[in-house]
């Protein structure tokens, strides 16, 4: 698929990458193996959260305060950025506005109380994909000094460099640079290696890397009394906001496409209750059975875009790419998780979401009323994070060719990271057990 849409951009397709014999730290280190730190999953608290049952909460009064602080933003961001709609529009805003603030109040002045809860799952919708697109993320994209020292727009007014970091996790053998040298000469003088009939020099590249491994292994359990070391290093990579984006092209069309498989879902479930005849009920459930298929198969691809970057043998792969994705989306969930640690109980962590706990007198669901008649549904525990995640993780450096003749890009603000509200839930059951 990426080969294809390169093609038709007329971009030559690169080489599958192969990873050298012997790779080295920074430091001189032989290099054993390296990733990234991926999401972060992490089981908060254990045992059966029923919504009929009341459960005991200690919330801190600053985090209310801080919500009804921002009412205005979060109501304002709901309406304008996820309804494109005018905010003038609304007639009853200060009904809700105030019903909100009165029930924030309530808590904040009797922050522990027992209450019967809402049980939420709380995820972002589409995560990875929505990461890359936002911060214009492609193997391509990831630069150093030396290409960009090359490059036309390298100047501090362009502002096209984007500065992420990620974390590199790696195991390497404690042995320095010259240990390694002089073992491998050692393994170069000797006329027999490790009871071979092959002299060294005979042996294939990768052969010799063994090789020498096994030996620097052997040297570090005797010199060091210990064969490996683990380190992690958070790292700071160049995203270049000029780069040919066939690859965000790529992933916005397969995400824009499920969105509307996604739809058409909703469209022929609901038909199926409207149903007059028989033939029209399974009509309905047939296209909706079809639509369902076809969005799924799209998440599944939509998500490979994101592991396929650290797929071995990828023509397009890039370890940093994969570790700013990653994370990207656990500095988000710890984020949420803050928040939610002041207002109820966060339960689990999963690598997008969070289920959680909030006390039943939390603000829940509105419903706006528009001049015109219609409705706007508003899901407090949502938007109150969502203007969060705008504020702190919008790109502002996100660039579009305008003129392939000039060479003019227009820069603007993009964040499509929208979290999305599940349930509530009559029960969530996290067993102690890991069995």
């Amino acid at each position: 698929l990426l080969m294809v849409e390169a093609c038709t951009k007329s971009i030559v397709c690169p080489n599958k990458q192969i990873d050298p014999h012997a790779k080295f730290t920074a430091k001189g280190n032989l290099l054993e193996s390296e990733t990234y730190i991926g999401g972060k999953v992490e089981c908060l608290e254990t045992g059966v959260y029923r919504s009929d049952i009341e459960y005991k909460f200690e919330m801190k009064p600053e985090g209310f305060q801080s919500l009804i602080d921002n009412v205005d933003r979060d109501m304002t961001f709901a309406i304008e950025v996820e309804g494109g709609m005018d905010r003038r529009k609304i007639t009853n805003y200060d009904e809700v506005r105030a019903e909100i603030i009165e029930k924030l109040e309530l808590l904040r002045d009797r922050p522990n109380r027992m209450e019967k809860p809402y049980v939420y799952h709380i995820d972002v919708g589409a995560m990875y994909p929505n990461i890359i697109l936002t911060n214009r993320l492609q193997p391509s994209a990831i630069v150093d000094d030396a290409t960009c020292a090359a490059c036309d727009f390298n100047q501090e007014r362009n502002n096209c460099k984007r500065r992420m970091q990620w974390v590199w996790r790696g195991d390497y053998n404690p042995a320095t640079k010259g240990e390694y040298d002089r073992t491998k000469d050692q393994l170069m003088r000797e006329s027999r290696t490790n009871g071979s009939e092959q002299q060294f020099n005979e042996l294939s590249e990768k052969e010799q890397a063994k090789t020498i491994s096994d030996r620097l292994k052997l040297y570090s359990k005797n010199a060091y009394k210990k064969t490996k070391v683990t380190e992690e290093v958070t790292r700071t990579d160049t995203v270049c906001m000029r780069e040919n984006d066939f690859y965000v092209d790529t992933v916005r069309q397969f995400r824009d496409r499920r969105y509307e498989y996604k739809k058409l879902t909703k469209v022929w479930a609901k038909r199926i209750g409207k149903a007059e005849t028989p033939q029209e009920k399974k009509e309905a459930e047939d296209s909706a059975l079809v639509y369902d298929s076809l969005q799924v198969a799209h998440k599944c691809i939509l998500n490979s875009f994101y592991g396929y970057v650290m797929r071995k043998g990828a023509r397009w792969r890039s370890m940093e790419m994969a570790g700013i994705v990653t994370k990207t989306g656990a500095d988000l969930i710890v984020q949420a998780r803050k928040l939610i640690e002041q207002i109820g109980r966060p339960l689990e962590l999963d690598t997008d979401g969070i289920w959680c706990i909030l006390p039943g007198s939390f603000p829940n669901i509105f419903t706006f009323k528009l001049d015109d008649g219609s409705t706007f549904r508003l899901e407090y525990p949502c938007i109150m994070l969502n203007a969060d995640v705008h504020d702190n993780f919008t790109n502002h450096q996100y660039q579009t060719l305008k003129d392939t003749v000039t060479g003019i890009y227009e820069t603007r603000s993009e964040c499509s990271i929208f979290f999305e509200l599940d349930g509530p839930y009559r029960c969530m059951v996290l067993p102690a057990s890991t069995e």
